[in-house]
């Protein structure tokens, strides 16, 4: 009986398959998904900015074992570093109370993932947002950084390009990052916008596909360490004489990775001594340049500062610098940056920034090699804030840095120039961005303030009658090699006969960068055989002066001072002078990396730190050496 009714079951079971059809199939798939496992998560979006009161969703989607992904956002755990800053409910809306930073952290079992939600009183009283650059235009594969600034019911302006929302009207013409920078991708307009507490303004990106008639890679002709990063740079020139940094669409190789690889950015890392050449390809342009890497490997990483403490809602930047065998240091600008807590989060760049009290161990780490510092995030509040300088005047045109200083409760000082919003009352004399660098327009004067929740800070800047009317740039008429650079820099002469080197919006110009580039940074780098116009121009006013790139190849190295004897403790600079085969002499301290035979007693920086910048250690002597490409120099250091 028993037998005949399990056979009558299996019979009907049989029987609603055969009917059901594709229903089966979708229950079957449904509990394949219900029974696999979470193996990471997403919280979307990674970085948010909002006003005090001001509220924002987020969204956790789960990737799962089969492949698939699901919102997990209804079922997630939900929570917030400091409820006091910004709370978050069971469905993943949060909502900022106070300035400052928190993580937003969702969780699922063991699972989970954070985002960044900054929370600002910028949005108090803003009426508008003027976006910069208007209606700009820009080549394909080419980066346009926009910025944002507010403008209040006071009349003043703050640059609030990091706390609004961006956004591109056309991903497939141009892509914009949360930062401002947008990337071109194909021919055509698309829409900027930037929105921030329910106001927004919007301009429009054209993207334009000139013809490129060479390309440049840079830099040139440099000699490294192991285990180092590099970011190499394709500049394209145009039909209309005009050139651009390409940021997509260049193919980079190099031609022997077991001494150097480099990633689809352009991006390279050292692995072994050697050479090999770099190539980057646009189509049917290409140009290449030679790295040399020497056999000395990373042994450690000194992260800076060691040990901090910073009030929470506050920022630090960190930096690390590599030690390495053959005694040289370096500062190292490619990094994998982590935090080991909630009480602070990093970026890519070493910039943290306080979401919660306690203690997070801040690690830089480049292959195998790392190093840590420790940063302690308090609860103290701010409870004053004194920008510097006080009172200060400058010419139109020109830059001047401010800084802001806080006081805290518990009687410690910081400089917290990158928490704080800055804001001009009278933009039209000067406007000032959100690191604190203020640039003149026009005579008059403006009141400028940084502010931290509630506290603020000001002080007057008055904008002078002076205005710039030539740059002379130097060095003049400097001949240098292929494969070499030489380091530009552009003074103004104001109507008043001040002179003045820091100029707003300095622009360089090389009329051939097939022959000789040049860096935004006033950097030149030699190409190849021929005589260019470097140009510097600012406000309206262009400064040139001739460079000469000589065919000739190195010869040989000499180091200056010779055989110094130097105090511990002090520093002492050597420079690299090449000979070359055409008898011209040139400095190559940039070009060439520096060593010391004992550490111990002395150590040797490498660029972009201060090149051949010698640490006086400890008594004693030490061989100072500086490699170009293989062709090395020499001299002997007497610590006393």
């Amino acid at each position: 009986m028993k037998i005949a009714l399990r056979i009558g079951v299996l019979a009907l079971i049989a029987s609603l398959i055969g009917c059901s059809g594709g229903a089966v199939s979708s229950n079957t798939q449904s509990k394949t998904v219900a029974s696999a496992t979470i193996l990471s998560m997403q919280v979307a979006p990674s970085t948010m900015a909002i006003s005090m009161g001001g509220a924002q969703q987020f969204t956790a989607t789960a990737l799962l074992s089969d492949g698939t992904t699901q919102d997990v956002t209804g079922t997630a755990q939900w929570s917030s570093s400091d409820s006091n800053i910004a709370s978050v409910d069971s469905s993943g809306h949060a909502t900022g109370s106070n300035s400052g930073a928190v993580t937003i952290t969702a969780k699922s079992g063991s699972i989970s993932s954070t985002a960044l939600l900054k929370i600002s009183s910028a949005a108090a009283n803003l009426l508008s947002i003027t976006i910069a650059p208007v209606a700009p235009s820009a080549p394909v594969n080419t980066n346009v950084q926009f910025t944002a600034i507010g403008d209040y019911s006071d009349g003043s302006s703050a640059d609030i390009t990091n706390l609004v929302t961006w956004a591109s009207s056309s991903p497939a013409t141009a892509t914009i990052d949360a930062s401002g920078l947008a990337t071109t991708v194909a021919a055509g307009p698309t829409t900027i916008s930037a929105t921030f507490a329910s106001i927004s303004q919007t301009t429009t990106l054209t993207v334009t596909a000139p013809t490129i008639v060479s390309i440049a890679v840079t830099p040139e002709g440099l000699t490294l360490a192991i285990g180092i990063k590099q970011q190499f740079v394709a500049t394209a020139t145009y039909s209309d004489g005009t050139s651009q940094d390409l940021a997509t669409g260049v193919t980079w190789n190099s031609s022997s990775p077991s001494v150097a690889t480099i990633d689809n950015s352009g991006l390279a890392t050292t692995v072994a001594a050697g050479s090999t050449i770099i190539t980057a390809t646009v189509g049917a342009f290409t140009d290449t340049t030679t790295l040399t890497v020497v056999p000395a490997h990373l042994i450690s990483i000194a992260v800076s500062p060691a040990t901090q403490s910073i009030a929470l809602g506050t920022t630090l930047q960190f930096t690390a610098v590599g030690s390495f065998d053959d005694g040289s240091t370096q500062l190292l600008t490619s990094l994998t940056w982590t935090s080991s807590s909630t009480a602070a989060s990093i970026d890519s760049t070493g910039f943290a920034t306080s979401t919660g009290t306690g203690t997070a161990t801040i690690t830089a780490a480049s292959g195998s090699v790392s190093g840590t510092a420790s940063l302690t995030v308090t609860s103290a509040t701010l409870v004053s804030l004194a920008v510097t300088p006080a009172g200060s005047s400058m010419a139109v045109g020109t830059t001047k840095q401010f800084t802001a200083i806080g006081t805290f409760s518990d009687s410690s000082t910081q400089d917290i120039t990158s928490s704080v919003v800055w804001s001009s009352s009278n933009a039209a004399a000067a406007g000032i961005n959100g690191q604190g660098l203020a640039s003149s327009v026009a005579t008059g004067s403006t009141t400028i303030t940084a502010t931290l929740g509630a506290v603020s800070g000001s002080t007057g800047l008055t904008v002078s009658t002076a205005h710039l009317v030539s740059i002379t740039v130097l060095p003049a008429n400097p001949r240098i090699a292929k494969g070499t650079s030489i380091k530009f820099t552009a003074s103004g002469t104001f109507s008043d006969t001040s002179v003045a080197t820091n100029l707003s919006g300095i622009s360089w110009k090389s009329s051939k960068p097939n022959i000789a580039s040049i860096r935004g940074s006033g950097l030149a780098h030699g190409k190849k055989g021929g005589s260019v116009t470097i140009s510097a121009s600012a406000s309206g006013i262009t400064g040139s002066t001739s460079l000469t790139v000589g065919t000739g190849t190195l010869v040989s190295v000499a180091l200056t001072p010779l055989t110094p004897t130097a105090a511990t403790g002090t520093v002492q600079q050597f420079a690299a002078i090449g000979t070359f085969s055409d008898a011209s002499t040139q400095d190559i301290t940039l070009n060439a990396h520096w060593s010391s035979s004992h550490a111990p007693v002395a150590t040797v920086a490498n660029a972009p730190s201060v090149a051949g910048s010698v640490n006086c250690i400890a008594a004693g002597t030490s061989t100072i050496g500086a490699n170009s490409g293989g062709t090395t120099g020499s001299t002997l250091l007497t610590v006393q």
